[in-house]
């Protein structure tokens, strides 16, 4: 009887975190380092069509793609099921809008699904891996008015959906509290001048804006990272990897032992942590959708694995990909340091 009663408390509390609908979050919008934003105006509303909270109003916001921006006390706890939000994107000189309704399915399957951690106190000498979720809701906005929604905590980040923002017009003063005698052209284009990077201005003006790039970064491969060690005994022990689509994984012992595929995004930093050593390595977004492409299209639905070859005494890395029985040398990626011994 204790056993029958004991198993129906499980029950009734697995079912009551897996309905689990409310859950506290900031709210924050990002964009791209050379394609800054800043907000106008906007807000969540749930699904009585009542407001949540506004979109932060914290200024230019270009910390990268895969930031969240800054948190200016706005969030909420109420799932949101509808957003609206009207934005200037500096280096394109256009106001932007969009006003849709969200996944929420998809919100809060990600919000119930969480991820494991890391706690930060150990049991028996080690520190356990434990459940935890979410707690910020990013809206990154890149240039042609795409809209991608992710929700992060820490170094965990998953996105939620791509939407599409329409450009419209918000007369400069309504928006600039420091109205002049400037036309709407003139002020796009002294707001170019000051808030893209001089770089970032020059390549525009050279070559354009990349239109498309972000959504090339959505593309998913299925690869895992694996150690080529001359010692056989060291392995990897923590892995903490961050995509060019803006999303994040870490992986932990024992799940590195699994050596799972994941279907991903192209990296773009990943910080690897082995026996003795650790190391960041940043990749080139080009090289690893040539590369990646190119073996998908030669062995279809393949999966692939990055190589990582430690050189004697773990003085640098070499990388490669491979696809089935062949291998395709990796050349711009960057070994940002390598510590520990």
């Amino acid at each position: 009887m204790k056993k029958i009663i004991i198993l129906s408390l499980l029950v009734l509390l697995f079912g009551a975190c897996k309905e689990k609908t409310k859950f506290s979050y900031s709210v924050t919008v990002s964009a791209p380092e050379e394609y800054p934003v800043e907000v106008h105006e906007g807000w969540l509303m749930d699904d009585q069509k009542k407001f949540i909270c506004a979109m932060p109003k914290a200024g230019k916001e270009g910390g990268g793609w895969e930031y969240d921006g800054s948190k200016a006390g706005q969030g909420g706890s109420k799932i949101p099921y509808h957003l609206n939000l009207t934005y200037v994107a500096y280096a394109e000189k256009k106001f932007y809008t969009v006003d849709a309704d969200l996944p929420v399915d998809k919100i809060l399957e990600e919000f119930n699904k969480g991820f494991d951690v890391e706690a930060d106190h150990k049991v028996d000498g080690e520190y356990p891996l434990v459940h935890d979720t979410y707690n910020t809701f990013t809206i990154g906005a890149a240039p042609g008015g795409v809209i991608v929604i992710w929700l992060s905590a820490g170094h965990h980040r998953v996105e939620i959906c791509r939407l599409q923002a329409k450009e419209v017009f918000v007369d400069r003063n309504d928006f600039y509290d420091n109205a002049n005698e400037r036309t709407q052209e003139g002020f796009f284009d002294k707001m170019f001048e000051i808030q893209l990077p001089e770089v970032a201005q020059e390549e525009i003006r050279e070559k354009g804006i990349p239109f498309g790039l972000w959504d090339n970064y959505r593309e998913r491969f299925k690869y895992r990272f694996v150690l080529q060690p001359y010692d056989d005994k060291d392995k990897f022990t923590f892995q903490s990897v961050g995509y060019f689509n803006g999303e994040a994984n870490l992986f932990y012992l024992p799940n590195l032992n699994k050596n799972d595929y994941t279907l991903v995004g192209i990296p773009n930093i990943a910080k690897l942590s082995f026996t003795r050593y650790n190391t960041d390595i940043e990749f080139n977004d080009q090289e690893m959708l040539s590369v990646f492409k190119k073996l998908q299209s030669k062995h279809p639905n393949k999966p692939m694995d990055i190589l990582v070859v430690p050189t004697f005494m773990y003085k640098d890395f070499k990388l490669s990909v491979k696809c089935e029985d062949e291998i395709i040398p990796l050349t711009k990626y960057q070994v940002k340091g390598v510590w520990g011994g």
